[in-house]
């Protein structure tokens, strides 16, 4: 059974009703956190002591009465995690998509932030992780637009922790590789998705849980000194093939 380490503490998971955003939450739970998911759909069974509230990112004033609620609340905590993917060659794009993949994956955020960090700053003691994702690291053929955002959320990170960390304040990102969800079930077929983890050192796919348990291990009272961070989860896929 996980310790309470994080009773008395408030979080704010974005898009936490499936995949790695509920396997957030449910650690957050299991570690004593009341929780704030977000989402764009019906709640679901959300574990016991959270409570729902439908944001759509890429609406403004969805986006703003999100931002009232976590600055009346002052959570201590806030994951952004809800992202969208827009693959496409860089001749191929739509720039109307464009600017909703930044919308949605980084312009979002950094208002969320924003109204969280108040908060944290009154607390003395606040954690963010924003997840962003290996293509914003070293890039991949059709993940410019998808690439770009989650680099810009990552240069965003690393100027709240320097701006923030005199107020207790750490601010870091999780990169995931190949995690088995339900978002990548439905991109790629079984025989893809072998040939995927056959890339990958350990020879497997990601776990939700696997990603969560790191998200929640930056975001919780264990993690007293690592910040402005964007640290990969991916197998060794990206430096040992």
């Amino acid at each position: 059974m996980a310790e309470k380490t994080l009773a008395e503490k408030l979080a704010v998971v974005t898009g936490g009703t499936r995949g790695i955003g509920r396997a957030v939450v449910e650690e957050l739970r299991a570690r004593g956190a009341d929780v704030i998911a977000t989402g764009t759909k019906a709640a679901g069974d959300l574990p016991a002591g959270c409570r729902y509230v439908r944001l759509v990112l890429e609406d403004a004033r969805s986006v703003e009465t999100m931002c009232a609620l976590i600055a009346r609340e002052a959570p201590h905590i806030l994951i952004n995690n809800a992202g969208v993917s827009a693959p496409g060659a860089i001749d191929d794009l739509d720039m109307d998509e464009v600017a909703r993949v930044h919308d949605i994956n980084l312009v979002a955020p950094l208002h969320l932030c924003r109204a969280a960090l108040k908060g944290m700053t009154g607390h003395g003691w606040g954690r963010i992780v924003n997840l962003t994702a290996v293509s914003g690291i070293w890039g991949r053929k059709g993940r410019a637009n998808y690439g770009s955002s989650k680099a810009g959320l990552d240069g965003m990170t690393a100027s709240i922790a320097a701006e923030y960390g005199p107020h207790g304040v750490l601010a870091n990102c999780v990169a995931p590789g190949f995690i088995e969800t339900d978002v990548l079930r439905a991109l790629y077929s079984a025989e893809q998705l072998k040939a995927l983890a056959d890339t990958v050192p350990v020879r497997r796919l990601g776990t939700a849980q696997a990603v969560a348990a790191l998200v929640v291990w930056l975001a919780g009272t264990e993690n007293t000194y690592v910040t402005a961070q964007n640290i990969v989860i991916d197998g060794g896929f990206g430096r040992a093939r």
